[in-house]
This record gives C-alpha cells, sequence and structure tokens, in this order.
C-alpha cells in the first residue's frame, strides 16, 4: 500500500527503520522499544506480502521453536490460579511474540545497512554511557544517586552491562578497519569495571575470550588457545580463593557504641539509630567502616573521619575498601557477604541465593509442570512465609535465575526446551560462522543464570531481537 504514495522500498525503508527503533530503544528508550513493535507489525500488514512472509517464517526452525517457547506461556493458564496475573504476565511477553515475527518475516537488510545498523547501537551505547558516568560521578547529590547500580539513568544496570559487553564484541570486529575504534574499546572496558554490574563483566570476559579464540583458531595457534584456558583456569582460582579468606580487622580499643552514637551526631544530620541513605542500619554501617579503617568503634574512631568519609557512611559505604569503586570493590563486597551470611537483605548476592533457595524448594513440590505464569509470584510469597524466610516482605522477590522461572512456569519439559533452544542457536552460529550470534547466544545462556533475563521489556527485546537477528546467515 505505501509502496503507491512513497515508491517501491517504501516497506523496506520502514523495516530499516523499525531495526533502527530496537538497537536504539534497547540501548535508552522504552518508548522507542514500543515503536518498533508498532511500525514493525503496521508495516507487515500494510505490505501484505502474507505468502512470502509465511514462506520465510517456515523456513526458520529457530523462530519455530521461540514461538512455541511463547505459546507455552498460554498453555500454562491451564493450571494457573492466579488468572490476571497470568494475562499480565502475556501482556508483558507481547514482545516474545512480535519480535521475531517482524525482524524474520522479511529479508534481513544489504551488508552495508547491517553495519549501519550497528553504527547506531553503538553510537547509543557511546552517549548513554557518557551521560550516566559523568551524572553519577559528577551530579550524584543533585541526581540522588546513592548506590553505583542507579549509574544507569535509561534503564536496568544489569541489562545495560550485557549491552556494553555486545556493543564491544562488535568495536573489536571493527578493529581492522579503523584503530580509533580502540579508544571505544578501552571505553566500554572502564565502564564496565567502573559499574561494578557483574553480568557486565560476565559479558565482557565471554566476549574478549571469544575474539581471541576466535584470532588463534583461525591461525591455528593452539598453543595460545591452551595458554588462554589456563590463564581463565588460574583467574577462577583466585577469585576463589580471594573470596574465601576471612576478612580481619583489627581492633585497636574497646567498643563504645554510646560515644561513637554522640560523635555522629555531631559530624552528620542523619540519625544514629536510623538508617544510611542505601536503607541499612547506620550504626552498622559506621561501624563497619570505622572498623574497616582500623579504627576505635568508639567516639575516636568517629572524630578520626574525614568529612568525605562521612559521607561515604552517609550513603551507605560499610568499608573503606568498598568505597574505592570499580570491580576490585565489588569483589570485596561479595567477600563479606558470603562471609557474614546471616543476615541477607540489602546484600544482592545473598538475596539472590535466597532466591534460589526459595524457587528451588517450591520446584521441589511441582517439578513436572510448574505452578503455572499467573502463579509464580503467588507462590513464591508463600513459600517464604513457609520457609520463615529472613528476607523483609519487600525483598522477598522472584527467583532472579531465568532457568528456575521457567521450570516454575512450565516444568520440567519446558526447562528442557528452553534448554534445547539456546544451544540449538548455538550449534546454528557455529555452522554459519557468526561469531557475534555465538558470542551473544553463549551470553545469554550464561548470564541467564543469575537474573530474569525475559521479565522486563528492555530484557524481553534484547533477547528477542537478537535471537531472531541472527536466526539466519547474516552477511557483515
Amino acid at each position: 500500500m505505501l509502496q503507491r504514495w512513497f515508491g517501491a522500498k517504501a516497506h523496506s525503508r520502514l523495516h530499516y527503520l523499525t531495526l533502527l527503533f530496537f538497537v536504539v530503544g534497547m540501548v535508552c528508550s522504552k518508548f522507542l522499544m514500543s515503536m518498533g513493535l508498532l511500525f514493525g507489525s503496521l508495516n507487515l500488514l500494510l505490505e501484505a506480502d502474507f505468502r512470502n512472509n509465511l514462506r520465510r517464517l517456515k523456513e526458520n526452525r529457530l523462530v519455530h521453536l521461540l514461538l512455541l517457547f511463547y505459546f507455552l506461556f498460554w498453555f500454562s493458564l491451564l493450571w494457573s490460579d492466579n488468572l490476571k496475573e497470568g494475562f499480565d504476565q502475556l501482556r508483558r511477553l507481547t514482545s516474545l511474540l512480535l519480535i521475531p515475527i517482524i525482524i524474520a518475516a522479511r529479508t534481513l537488510p544489504s551488508a552495508r545497512k547491517i553495519e549501519g545498523l550497528w553504527s547506531f547501537f553503538l553510537g547509543a551505547l557511546l552517549l548513554t554511557s557518557l551521560v550516566n558516568s559523568i551524572s553519577y560521578h559528577f551530579f550524584a547529590e543533585q541526581l540522588h544517586l546513592v548506590d553505583i547500580r542507579e549509574m544507569s539513568l535509561f534503564g536496568s544496570h544489569i541489562r545495560f552491562g550485557i549491552l556494553i559487553g555486545l556493543g564491544l564484541s562488535f568495536t573489536l570486529w571493527r578493529l581492522h578497519q579503523n584503530k580509533w575504534y580502540l579508544l571505544l574499546v578501552f571505553w566500554f572496558l572502564f565502564y564496565t569495571l567502573d559499574s561494578q554490574a557483574l553480568s557486565g563483566v560476565l559479558t565482557i570476559v565471554i566476549v574478549c575470550i571469544g575474539h581471541a579464540i576466535s584470532l588463534l583458531l583461525k591461525r591455528r595457534k593452539w598453543g595460545w588457545i591452551m595458554a588462554i584456558g589456563s590463564i581463565c583456569t588460574i583467574v577462577i582460582l583466585a577469585v576463589a580463593n580471594y573470596l574465601s579468606e576471612p576478612i580481619h580487622n583489627r581492633e585497636t580499643c574497646p567498643p563504645n557504641r554510646v560515644s561513637m552514637a554522640l560523635e555522629w551526631q555531631k559530624r552528620s544530620t542523619l540519625p544514629f539509630e536510623g538508617r544510611d541513605l542505601r536503607g541499612q542500619l547506620l550504626a552498622s554501617t559506621l561501624e563497619r567502616f570505622v572498623m574497616s579503617k582500623n579504627g576505635c568503634a568508639s567516639a575516636s574512631g568517629v572524630r578520626a573521619l574525614s568529612p568525605d568519609e562521612i559521607h561515604l557512611v552517609e550513603l551507605g559505604f560499610a568499608d573503606v575498601r568498598e568505597a574505592k569503586g570499580g570491580l576490585q570493590a565489588r569483589l570485596f563486597g561479595l567477600r563479606y557477604q558470603l562471609q557474614h551470611s546471616t543476615n541477607p537483605n540489602d546484600h544482592s548476592l545473598l538475596e539472590r541465593i535466597e532466591y534460589w533457595r526459595n524457587a528451588t524448594s517450591l520446584i521441589a513440590d511441582h517439578w513436572l509442570i510448574g505452578v503455572g505464569v499467573g502463579d509464580v509470584t503467588d507462590q513464591m510469597q508463600s513459600r517464604y512465609e513457609q520457609r520463615n524466610s529472613t528476607l523483609r516482605p519487600d525483598r522477598r522477590l522472584r527467583p532472579h535465575n531465568y532457568y528456575l522461572t521457567t521450570w516454575l512456569n512450565f516444568g520440567v519439559f519446558g526447562l528442557l526446551m528452553f534448554v534445547g533452544l539456546l544451544l540449538l542457536f548455538l550449534k546454528r552460529q557455529i555452522q554459519y560462522g557468526q561469531l557475534h550470534g555465538l558470542l551473544i547466544g553463549l551470553t545469554f545462556v550464561f548470564t541467564l543464570f543469575i537474573e530474569d533475563g525475559l521479565e522486563t521489556q528492555m530484557g524481553l527485546t534484547i533477547f528477542a531481537f537478537f535471537f531472531a537477528f541472527y536466526s539466519r546467515r547474516v552477511v557483515h
């Protein structure tokens, strides 16, 4: 229809605009993601080339399986009690249905246009990461940014970290074209370490190792490949050893909370018996911070703190080593959590472990068909109560592991189907020789262990877009 008014390439141009909405929207705009769904769907309807569209869909086995996985959510309504929640979940899952159809029903753009697509993707990542970093490091007080996770202003810090890692893959690929991309490589690496998003770090590791091994395989440098494997093993063992080492703070005098409280009120407007800006008990935060400096948990220890350190305590930094920032601070935080695991509240790793324990306890009773898409939240909350979980009610969340979430939704057969879908995607990327697609698939496989990647619009768009785009042979 549009061809009559705007020429023979009208639908192709509109389809390319749709792809641009997706690649930019997943980085920084829910509005653009929604517009991509709207424009893409309308374009298919107005073009009315249903025979060719259906033919392309029939030829794409990966998309078949992805759409079948989507319809499992509908099927699980049969044993869901909370249909209202179930239909609300299905509404959120619309992207998982429409995006694969929009992308797979039409031919991929030319190699030149695909490169243009990734240029927009990298540009959006660069601008957004710069805004995030400048806002957090220079305007945190004005913007009320307390935690490093709040540095991601346009969406989830976890998924943005993953996107930065995927952007690094495209950047490394372009190094042979223009050495100036090396600056972008360094920036993406710096941002990932600075943001402390473990999913982002994991993605960066996957991408860097993947590109290195790909280059070495082409040159048949088997010794170097074995060396990379050995280095990775050593690093993993070193990190595990670091996390297991006990944290020792030297007590220089007997603790005195009364005098510490009196001195604190002279230095800060936040009440000693209240909470810091992260919502943690301020008295505990202050005591840990003072002790981390081998100071005295009394008036003298508080008196020795500089104004900047007082502000760090107010912001919720409980150890001087955590306040240094970067990956080292994140690892130290994990180390502390593992050694002080009695109270999981406000500790991301301990909270996740409790989510997983709760989910696996529920799976043990519903392993065959799960609880249904509508009942996951209700059943998780009920199981928290049954287990007398130490998590506060506001911290009792869903599993934060998409494999466990899938098992709860559909049971063991749904889980096996999802795992098979991911493995088939990886196999197809190897057959096509698509390094980007392989690294994206590996990123999905590993990051979904520590987050519910398909439970938000941003996560769904990332997964559905890249899965559908690389379900076919892509010419770069």
